[in-house]
């Protein structure tokens, strides 16, 4: 009787995560009728660079592929190739200067990607407007440099981009962190805007800057959780076996997940998605294979975020019902 016992216990315990894993369930009412998808385009059309043994003191501008199209990152033509490519959001970083402004680049740094050196909040406008933004690349170890002297000047303003694109969508990345003063000046920058410019602009922001920014302009809201929110979410999700309830907290919030790391998911797609929309949050899927384009195409996502949006436009059309172009 007991080994009877133990054997219907062992059976249980396999048993269960089991079924956790592979019954997807069907898709609540709710979820089934959602609406909209954006195609969200990491700092527009860029140069795809190797991102194995990386950190934040990397050069990644001398890691590149083979160039494959003539985009910088972060400028005028990158942004503008990617809403022509499909985007519907174009995310962009942005650093403050020395004359109390933002200009559109990446890096703390110039030294990496410019023929400028220090740090972009030690210089002007004015100054680094004088830079060629892409000097620095490389694919061959330094041999070539194929976009040395044609960055020159192209280093955008945050109210340029803005001004050229009045009616886009935005994901501003505020490189900043959690620096209060950079959050004030950043909030007074934007407070020039129309109401319904804000409604076109979302913040990538720690919790700190993010929230003094969003008490001033409510209108400008997250797109997606910080980093460490969500690996604290999907990793207490798999721990849970599927079974952690998404609690208020969520409401309104967005969460992120590369497509490779969908099949650790328990109960993917229904299930998780079932449980993510009926706490009020969104979910998007991090997608630069088109490959993996079909096999999410009957999934009601709030959308993707590519960072090779000039090899996925051609294909998005394909996505499926939950496309807003069908």
């Amino acid at each position: 009787m007991a080994k009877r016992s133990i054997i219907i216990i062992v059976l249980l315990f396999v048993a269960f995560p089991a079924f956790q894993y592979f019954y997807s369930g069907k898709l609540n009412e709710e979820t089934a009728k959602r609406t909209g998808f954006e195609i969200i385009a990491h700092r527009g059309v860029s140069q795809p660079f190797r991102t194995d043994h990386i950190d934040n003191q990397t050069c990644t501008a001398s890691r590149i592929y083979e160039p494959k199209n003539n985009y910088i990152e972060n400028t005028f033509a990158s942004i503008q190739a990617a809403f022509a490519y499909g985007a519907t959001i174009v995310e962009f970083d942005i650093r403050p200067t020395r004359d109390k402004r933002f200009v559109v680049f990446h890096d703390e740094k110039l030294d990496c990607k410019t023929n400028g050196k220090g740090k972009v909040s030690d210089l002007t406008v004015a100054q680094l407007k004088q830079l060629d933004v892409g000097y620095g690349y490389t694919f061959d170890g330094g041999k070539t440099y194929p976009f040395r002297g044609k960055g020159i000047g192209k280093m955008p303003t945050l109210e340029g981009v803005l001004r050229v694109f009045p009616n886009r969508k935005f994901l501003i990345d505020n490189k900043s962190g959690n620096n209060l003063e950079v959050a004030k000046r950043l909030a007074k920058t934007l407070s020039r805007l129309s109401i319904s410019e804000q409604n076109n602009l979302f913040l990538w922001s720690q919790d700190i800057a993010y929230n003094y920014i969003h008490s001033k302009l409510p209108n400008i809201k997250r797109l997606l959780l910080p980093f460490d929110h969500q690996k604290k979410f999907f990793i207490t999700y798999l721990l849970s076996i599927g079974l952690m309830p998404v609690g208020d907290a969520y409401k309104d919030q967005g969460l992120a997940l590369p497509i490779k790391y969908t099949k650790y998911m328990w109960g993917w797609p229904n299930r998780l998605l079932n449980k993510i929309y009926g706490a009020g949050a969104r979910f998007y899927l991090v997608v630069n294979d088109p490959g993996d384009l079909a096999s999410i195409s009957n999934i009601p996502l709030d959308g993707i975020i590519t960072y090779d949006i000039e090899v996925l436009g051609k294909y998005l059309e394909g996505v499926g019902a939950y496309d807003p172009r069908h």
